[in-house]
């Protein structure tokens, strides 16, 4: 099913702005059952690689020598919002491995969750790399560098063989070279590969093993949907409206990637890209697309209709217009 899939900004009656959609959803056959724009040309991964990189560390058994539990794989995976249940989880993650929060290369940058924002501003608790919202996964990454007696010094360095290590488990997922390994925004690299592939490497994280390092990531992410993303985060919400069913990460410049089990018991996977990097389209793109496959239940579009609020309002709260996403033959 090949269609062309916009997301509309409206003011009053009228389109104000347009962001072109590219996606593709796969059922667990693999078969693609909707796509839109091109599915094979190669985007960034940006933070949707999280899960497989944290999964290339188990891979290694550092969950097991650290005794990490679910809830500190599943910060591994994040892009969270520096609420204090994050920086708890990973501050338990540091003293596991005899690090601490000065070992995290990730950069500092204010974060989403006002609270810590506030303290930050008001010089009430200091600055630090842990507020971040990769400081999970390189607390992840520092856990599995201290798991094969890797020096951690300038791990963000692209040539420190610990990313040698997890391009390698990359790699055996995909069956392929990425296009090209670029900087992300926490320093580390990142690789190019098509929507098709992002949304294969979803449906393995869905359909993976009990036990494997895939499903032990999988299992993380669903058992503490809050660590991934925050209270107030898609990624969260979503997974906490499937109930169990799910698993959900986005990635800066629009990307987002998912996969769960339908009510009905069969699997598929979506990844998606808003082509201007406009994060703005991606949601309601997501749940429209689902919506229309009736992949989810009218129940669970409400529901995640409701985290999106369509309608558009001023900073008087008077109504201006509508975001809509439009799926056209």
């Amino acid at each position: 099913m090949i269609k062309r899939v916009t997301c509309s900004v409206r003011r009053g009656s009228q389109e104000e702005s347009q962001h072109k959609i590219h996606c593709v959803v796969l059922n667990q056959d693999n078969k693609i059952i909707f796509q839109s724009g091109n599915i094979d040309k190669n985007h960034c991964l940006r933070s949707t690689l999280k899960p497989f990189q944290s999964a290339a560390a188990i891979n290694c058994d550092t969950h097991k020598k650290y005794s990490l539990t679910q809830k500190e794989v599943a910060i591994t995976c994040a892009s969270h919002h520096c609420e204090q249940e994050h920086i708890k989880t990973i501050q338990s993650i540091l003293k596991k491995i005899n690090l601490s929060e000065k070992n995290l290369a990730c950069g500092f940058h204010f974060p989403f969750d006002k609270t810590s924002k506030a303290k930050l501003y008001s010089k009430e608790i200091e600055k630090s790399n842990i507020y971040n919202n990769c400081s999970g996964k390189h607390s992840g990454l520092l856990a599995m560098m201290q798991n094969l007696n890797m020096s951690t010094s300038q791990y963000i360095h692209h040539d420190h063989p610990i990313h040698q290590h997890i391009n390698n488990y990359i790699i055996s997922l995909t069956n392929q070279q990425p296009k090209e390994l670029a900087i992300d925004g926490c320093s580390l690299p990142t690789p190019y590969f098509s929507l098709l592939t992002l949304a294969e490497m979803y449906m393995k994280l869905i359909s993976a093993p009990k036990n494997s390092p895939l499903s032990i990531v999988c299992q993380a992410m669903m058992a503490f949907p809050t660590m991934v993303s925050g209270t107030k985060g898609f990624d969260s919400y979503f997974m906490k409206t499937l109930n169990g069913r799910s698993v959900c990460k986005g990635g800066a410049e629009g990307m987002q990637a998912l996969a769960f089990k339908t009510q009905r018991g069969k699997r598929v996977s979506l990844a998606l890209k808003v082509l201007d990097g406009n994060h703005r389209g991606n949601y309601i793109s997501c749940i429209t697309i689902l919506n229309y496959l009736k992949l989810i239940t009218k129940e669970e579009y409400i529901s995640l209709l409701g985290f999106v609020n369509e309608n558009q309002y001023n900073l008087n709260k008077i109504k201006t217009g509508k975001l809509v996403c439009n799926i056209i033959d």
